[in-house]
């Protein structure tokens, strides 16, 4: 199997108050990343479909590809400077994420799934729920993500 791509972007955000999600993307070859627009994480409602942006797969065939993502934080927002974390749930394209506890990659979607033509790519939804427990009883501040998407032919 060979790579053909790898996309790192850092996944911030903050407890009353609002910052770049993600603040940082490095785009390699055939996977780009959108960051979007600034959140706050809300402890009354949670955060239920998170918008986190966009990426965007251009793979060399229609559908023998696999597109992986993984978790620097093992799938959860990790406080700057206090050992807290938030957890939440990965979504793109609307299919759910499985579990990213273990840092290890993770398939997201295949081409068998979902054909994307070689040469205009497929655009994919990247969004997270973040469940109002999961917020409950951290302390303020930035909390951050890093997440790896690798696109690979198989």
């Amino acid at each position: 199997m060979q790579n053909y791509s790898l996309f790192r972007g850092l996944i911030s955000t903050a407890l009353g108050l609002s910052v770049l999600c993600p603040s940082a993307a490095l785009a390699l070859s055939k996977v780009t990343y959108t960051a979007s627009a600034t959140f706050t994480l809300n402890p009354s409602a949670g955060n239920p479909n998170q918008d986190f942006g966009t990426v965007h797969i251009q793979p060399v065939s229609a559908t023998g590809w696999v597109l992986r993502v993984r978790s620097t934080q093992g799938g959860a927002l990790r406080h700057s400077s206090h050992p807290s974390t938030v957890s939440y749930t990965l979504f793109v394209n609307g299919t759910q994420v499985g579990s990213l506890a273990s840092g290890s990659d993770t398939a997201v979607l295949t081409g068998s799934v979902l054909s994307c033509p070689p040469l205009i790519g497929c655009t994919l939804a990247v969004r997270a729920t973040i469940s109002t427990d999961n917020i409950a009883r951290v302390p303020a501040g930035s909390y951050s993500d890093t997440l790896v998407f690798t696109l690979a032919e198989q």
